[in-house]
């Protein structure tokens, strides 16, 4: 059964149309990138699955739970309170801004989500944390305060926060554009041994050797609509679309 069905999304702001038409299937451990110029819509359609958006038109299912749906009269139809906030706590999310509280350490981040929210207790927690966090390479720095970190760690910590919470898929909105080259690369690191484990993924990247390197599919967006889809090496080496073209060879 496909994991995740996003049919034929619609999103305007005002009288501005960001997402026009736009669909993906996926099926569980896969992992797909999404690409293209500022402003194509590849942010916002990635928030429509995490609900930080709501649609305009279409149809959002995830692991055969109906998450919105457009009636006969064009009215979008979102499930019940206890249905959406199920299907959020099956997605982690990671930003361009790390957003760590800045009054908690390390550790404390970590352990917020699954106390507060799943109401599990400390002495369960802390071996996630310590797994995670050395997964990261942090655990040394669990005492610590997000300002004394660099923002490779924030976002590195931003990671293991998400993935405390056990979701089935990650949701990565730009998740080094924030930080300096030389950092970039350790957050990258981060996110390949996530899907070296074959955790379902969604990434929004300008990084175009990263998605091409551990993406099963890459998706070109632009002007709202997907212009292109396909294997990786296809995608970047014979590109079909003048569109996808233009953008690889002023990125590449």
């Amino acid at each position: 059964m496909t994991f995740v069905n996003m049919e034929r999304i619609e999103k305007h702001f005002n009288n501005n149309v960001v997402l026009k038409d736009v669909s993906l299937q996926m099926n569980r451990g896969e992992i797909v990138s999404i690409i293209g110029p500022s402003g194509s819509g590849k942010s916002t359609f990635l928030r429509c699955l995490g609900q930080l958006e709501t649609i305009d038109g279409g149809a959002i299912t995830v692991d055969g739970v109906e998450l919105a749906s457009t009636d006969t009269n064009g009215v979008v139809k979102y499930a019940d309170k206890q249905t959406m906030h199920d299907l959020l706590l099956r997605m982690g999310m990671v930003f361009q801004s790390f957003n760590l509280f800045p009054h908690m350490t390390v550790l404390e981040n970590i352990m917020v989500a699954p106390r507060m929210v799943k109401g599990m207790k400390d002495t369960d927690i802390m071996p996630i944390a310590e797994r995670l966090l050395n997964k990261v390479g942090l655990w040394e720095k669990r005492d610590m305060y997000p300002s004394r970190l660099s923002g490779g760690q924030q976002q590195r910590v931003a990671i293991a926060r998400a993935l405390a919470m056990n979701p089935e898929i990650m949701l990565f909105d730009e998740p080094t554009s924030a930080l300096d080259p030389e950092l970039t690369g350790e957050v990258l690191k981060t996110i390949k041994q996530l899907a070296d484990d074959r955790m379902t993924m969604i990434i929004v990247t300008h990084e175009m050797n990263f998605a091409r390197e551990v993406s099963d599919r890459v998706i070109f967006m632009a002007d709202g609509i997907i212009q292109e889809e396909g294997a990786p090496e296809q995608l970047f080496t014979n590109p079909q679309s003048p569109r996808t073209k233009a953008f690889l060879d002023n990125m590449l």
